[in-house]
Formats: C-alpha cells, sequence, structure tokens
C-alpha cells in the first residue's frame, strides 16, 4: 500500500509536468483566441494626435480566424469617450503565440485611424500581453479570458 501511494505522489509531479511540456510544444495560432476577452490600456499620446494620457477598459472578441472586434470606454486626457466600438479588426498569431492586431476606430465622423498592435499570448490563450506599435503611442495593455 505505502509503494502504491508513494508512487503516485512521485507520478502526480511528472505528469504535471509533461503536460506543460505537451502544451508548450503546441504552439499557438489564430485559434487560439477565440471569444470575449477583458481589456484594459493605459499610457500616453505623445505625439501624431490628441495628446495626454490615455485609460482604457472594455471587452476585445476574437473569432478564432483572425477577425476581432472591440468595445471600451476610452478616457483620453480626461475627455471620456464611452463605448467606442471598432469598425473592423483582424490579427494574426505567430506559432511562437507573439502576433500583430489591427483596430479600425472611429476618430470623427467619417473619419477612422487604425490602431496597430504587437502581443504575447500567455497562460494557454487566456491572457494577452499589449503594446502599442503606432507612432506618438506609449500604451501598453492586459486582455484576459472572459469565463462565464
Amino acid at each position: 500500500m505505502k509503494r502504491i501511494v508513494i508512487t503516485i505522489f512521485l507520478a502526480i509531479p511528472i505528469l504535471v509536468v509533461l503536460n506543460a511540456r505537451a502544451q508548450e510544444d503546441e504552439g499557438c495560432s489564430n485559434a487560439t483566441l477565440n471569444g470575449p476577452f477583458g481589456i484594459q490600456t493605459t499610457g500616453s499620446i505623445v505625439a501624431n494626435g490628441p495628446i495626454g494620457p490615455v485609460a482604457e477598459a472594455g471587452v476585445i472578441k476574437f473569432d478564432g480566424a483572425g477577425g476581432a472586434s472591440q468595445t471600451t470606454t476610452v478616457s483620453l486626457n480626461g475627455t471620456i469617450l464611452p463605448n467606442r466600438s471598432s469598425l473592423s479588426g483582424s490579427y494574426q498569431i505567430n506559432p511562437d503565440c507573439t502576433g500583430d492586431l489591427a483596430l479600425v476606430l472611429p476618430v470623427a465622423p467619417g473619419v477612422t485611424t487604425t490602431s496597430t498592435w504587437h502581443f504575447v499570448v500567455v497562460d494557454h490563450g487566456r491572457e494577452i500581453r499589449l503594446v502599442n506599435t503606432g507612432v506618438g503611442r506609449v500604451l501598453t495593455a492586459n486582455a484576459r479570458k472572459i469565463q462565464k
């Protein structure tokens, strides 16, 4: 009986490590991101647009096939932009779990801008860490899978 208990206690950590390594070896693809994520962005716009601090929170959705959409409330230098929704969006994930995201956002009636981001997927697709790659943007974001 003692041997069985000892064997089980020794086997569990080995199985956990093997499972984690198997998941790491799988890599990532566009299918890694699917469904809604809560997103929070902070930072500043320092050039090429309204200058000032930025804070944002909302939901970004991925379709598992390279399409994305986002609805957030933004504070731009203290001016609140509620429920700002993207007009379109796309993403591409590399096998090493890094990727790029582009969201077309409304700026004014009839005027849009494309917000570009580089990111890494972590925690087996449950979290994303992003940095904005637009000129004059010093913005970082974290997104976490919404579990219902």
